[in-house]
């Protein structure tokens, strides 16, 4: 259980590592408290240094710094706010939010935020006399030290441009998060609990667990459900998955034991948006509609939804690839039902299929995905993708209007169209 309070917790820092501000106000605060340490180094300065690096020295280092790191932060902002909001444009606003939370882009914002706030605070103090001649010693290898780590993050910066607003970053960056959601969706099979399906009986006293609020089921504390059961001597039965819309006073799943309702509502986190912790449709439909986007009349790029398709096969046949099971479920106590593999295959290509429907490239690449995804999955699963196929074929009959691209459908070619 330690463990399992150290994953927890290390997973909800991470979390908050991601978010911009947050990540500035931590080098703020290191950057004020660098400047304002140098005074209690005094004692660990040798005398010869305190002539050679005095404040004449560091002073005009400190006013490059504060005037320049300004207007590099406020440029950088800038151009990251342009180059997400053109790639909201031309993607869909769900890689937008993805963006945001790039730490390459957030680390080199706050390095430039942090070497500003630590040359204004420094200069600050030189001025009102609080460093002594040794302080200025440390000052100024502070100083030199920040100055290598701005060149480091100008090279950063400029490395991040050349791909910041392209569409390429972009779909790495989803295709990526994709991959994480369902390797750990692999790894922890029903969010760690035992499998819910048609086997198991759930008593017929159980509680409702109802909402407290309305919006998405973002995450689910399954850790605080586990230790809510495990303290009560009680079974936790969940009929919802993160990702779910969810109205207040609905029922999210049952309880039975003594266990307090509202306690066990907590771990039920709800807002207004999704989030992509514990969220494998998510990830998924981030990528699906950039290539409904792609297709729409305004930018009529079926190129890349063919990129797209590729990605999302490549994330699927991986993501199947893993045989789950809860032979030894982390959360014993808690029963949750299981996203089925060819919800995941639905969800991925049948949005494309109707909006592409008049691009025979892009419905073959569909087709030849599926036939793929038919060699990962059992044979229920392959009678469940019957069905998109035959919806796939409906939209190939009404979209294409040639009978050239109809035949080489059928063909499963278009080389010879």
């Amino acid at each position: 259980m330690r463990d399992l309070d150290l994953s927890q917790t290390l997973q909800k820092l991470r979390l908050l590592s991601r978010i911009l501000w947050v990540r500035v106000a931590l080098i703020l605060a290191l950057s004020i408290l660098a400047a304002l340490s140098a005074e209690l180094l005094d004692p660990l300065i040798p005398t010869g240094s305190k002539d050679r690096f005095t404040e004449e020295a560091t002073l005009p280092i400190l006013n490059v710094l504060a005037n320049g790191m300004l207007a590099v932060a406020t440029f950088s902002l800038g151009v990251m706010v342009s180059s997400h909001r053109t790639m909201a444009q031309q993607t869909t606003p769900r890689i937008h939010r993805l963006l945001m939370e790039d730490t390459s882009t957030q680390s080199i914002l706050a390095t430039f935020i942090g070497a500003f706030a630590y040359a204004l605070c420094s200069i600050i103090l030189f001025r009102a006399g609080y460093y002594s001649d040794s302080a200025s010693v440390i000052v100024f290898a502070t100083t030199v030290l920040v100055v290598a780590t701005i060149i480091v993050s100008l090279v950063r910066w400029i490395h991040q441009l050349s791909r910041i607003g392209s569409m390429d970053y972009a779909l790495l960056r989803a295709e990526d998060t994709a991959r994480e959601a369902l390797e750990d969706a692999n790894a922890r099979p029903a969010l760690g609990a035992r499998i819910f399906d048609d086997s198991v009986t759930m008593p017929d006293d159980a509680t409702a667990i109802t909402a407290t609020s309305s919006g998405y089921l973002r995450r689910i504390d399954m850790q605080s459900v586990q230790e809510l059961a495990k303290k009560e001597d009680a079974v936790v039965f969940i009929d919802v998955l993160p990702g779910d819309r969810i109205l207040s006073e609905q029922q999210m799943g049952n309880f039975s034991g003594k266990i307090s309702p509202d306690a066990l509502a907590a771990c039920f986190v709800l807002s207004p948006n999704r989030s992509y912790e514990q969220d494998s449709r998510y990830a998924i439909q981030a990528l699906r509609e950039t290539a409904s986007k792609a297709l729409s009349p305004g930018i009529n790029d079926p190129g890349t939804a063919v990129e797209v398709i590729a990605r999302l096969e490549r994330l699927l046949w991986d993501g199947l690839q893993t045989k789950r099971s809860d032979d030894d479920p982390l959360f014993d106590r808690v029963y949750v039902k299981q996203l089925a593999d060819n919800i995941l295959i639905d969800l991925a290509f049948r949005e494309i299929a109707r909006d592409g429907n008049s691009f025979v490239e892009v419905l073959l690449a569909i087709s030849d995905a599926i036939a793929t995804m038919e060699q990962r999955c059992d044979e229920k699963v392959r009678g469940k993708l019957d069905d998109l196929r035959r919806a796939l074929d409906q939209h190939a009959e009404v979209g294409l209007s040639t009978k050239a691209e109809r035949e080489a459908y059928r063909r499963g070619s278009v080389s010879e169209i």
